[in-house]
């Protein structure tokens, strides 16, 4: 039984060999082993976000890099990027605030329009489904329109007001039904981007009964109403340090469990992969869906990047294990400021365009992430990988067709010699420093 095997460093992306592997029933040191019948939570894709700062950059590059660039996200050459994230009204990576209405007693929401959106935002999203028509599309609100909050301001903070829920959800259904107009499906909706966090840009607070309460209430209902009953809503879009308490306290209101089907997380408060793991032993029934992470400026060094892919992927793998289905980039791609972004919170991505250059940066981020989404294919289980020491993350899958899946990667400076075992067949590997490694077979 042969094995196809991928890898790259920072010299060399998607080196390819065959390896094989032997009999060997007494192997028993420095061993991967790998469980094809031990299937765990389903896989529903990877991906990156459509935001207006990266559409934007998108449309000031040449049509041969902006072909390039399609081809490298969702092409099946590239990453093959199928399950992404998308704002609804501006985010921070928006040239600046904006909303789909502006008047206060326009309640028929007569004056909704999405002429900011048609510039930039939906024409990178056509693009993509050009390429690939299966994305999947989740939704976020970074903040409702000023009018209807406490502060009066779209940043900031400050809280939806009651009496505004109701107008609130029609509004996020009247952005469903727009978007189907012109081709594009929102499958999965979150109640609010970071919903615990005062942030400088677009942003509103809700407690986790809160959440509950209008996920419930009023956007279940009214997504039901209008014909929506399939799209998933998506709590807490926030860090994985909170993700239990937060979960518990939304699941706690009335209806809740049954209206919500999804749980979202971001990873800047560290792994916290014993939380994750939590909720994914406490709500089986609930998709675990990364939704953001990027590397800032604010907190990392742009120039690392073996130990920025690095962190990509120990976050990425420790979440698969720990039963995350879906995993979604921040943005696809930025200039080479690391923007546009309308408060300055500049952030690296695994694609950087420099106008002036013409020119694509591909970050070593864009190829770790690739020896997963390249090879694990949507509707593939996780199975269960053992691995002899903590120098390694390592995690498997199983791809529809029966295709066997493990991703390897060494965090450290050392060259380490294992074996990957599968029952009684084994394989000698050398895992190189600093690298990651797919095993097909």
């Amino acid at each position: 039984m042969n094995i196809k095997c991928y890898r790259s460093n920072e010299e060399i992306q998607f080196e390819t060999s065959k390896l094989s592997f032997s009999n060997n029933e007494r192997a028993e040191m420095n061993l991967i082993k790998v469980y094809p019948k031990e299937t765990r939570q389903t896989v529903y894709g990877f991906g990156g976000a459509f935001t207006e700062a990266a559409a934007e950059t998108m449309s000031t590059m040449s049509e041969e890099k902006k072909e390039l660039f399609l081809q490298m996200c969702f092409g099946e050459g590239g990453n093959q990027y199928n399950f992404c994230r998308t704002h609804i009204q501006s985010c921070d990576f928006s040239l600046g605030n904006y909303a789909y209405i502006e008047d206060l007693e326009d309640m028929n929401l007569e004056t909704f329009t999405l002429e900011r959106d048609k510039q930039y935002l939906i024409p990178m999203i056509k693009n993509a489904l050009a390429v690939n028509p299966d994305i999947q599309l989740l939704a976020s609100p970074w903040s409702p329109p000023a009018f209807m909050k406490s502060n009066q301001d779209m940043n900031h903070g400050g809280v939806l007001k009651k009496e505004y829920y109701q107008m609130w959800a029609d509004m996020i259904v009247k952005y469903v039904e727009e978007y189907e107009k012109l081709g594009i499906t929102i499958h999965r909706i979150s109640v609010q981007n970071e919903p615990k966090a005062t942030q400088k840009w677009d942003s509103c607070l809700y407690t986790g009964e809160e959440e509950g309460i209008f996920a419930t209430e009023n956007l279940r209902k009214t997504l039901d109403a209008h014909g929506y009953s399939k799209i998933v809503i998506v709590i807490w879009d926030h860090n994985k340090d909170c993700i239990l308490e937060r979960a518990d306290e939304t699941f706690s209101v009335e209806g809740a469990a049954k209206s919500i089907g999804a749980i979202g997380f971001h990873w800047y408060s560290g792994d916290h992969f014993e939380a994750l793991n939590a909720v994914s032993t406490k709500y089986p029934d609930k998709e675990l869906i990364f939704t953001e992470g990027c590397v800032e400026y604010s907190r990392f060094k742009s120039n690392n990047q073996v130990k920025n892919a690095q962190m990509y992927m120990h976050d990425i793998i420790g979440n698969f294990n720990q039963g995350m289905n879906g995993y979604i980039d921040w943005n696809l791609v930025l200039n080479a400021q690391g923007g546009p972004n309308h408060v300055g919170n500049f952030c690296d991505a695994p694609i950087m365009y420099d106008k002036e250059k013409d020119q694509l940066d591909i970050k070593l981020s864009y190829y770790y992430i690739g020896h997963l989404s390249r090879f694990v294919k949507k509707g593939a289980k996780r199975i269960l990988v053992s691995k002899f020491t903590d120098q390694v993350d390592a995690v498997g899958f199983i791809n529809p067709d029966g295709e066997k899946v493990v991703v390897l990667m060494s965090r450290t400076a050392e060259e380490l010699s294992m074996q990957i075992c599968e029952g009684k067949h084994v394989c000698d590997i050398t895992l190189t420093a600093h690298s990651i490694m797919t095993l097909c077979w």
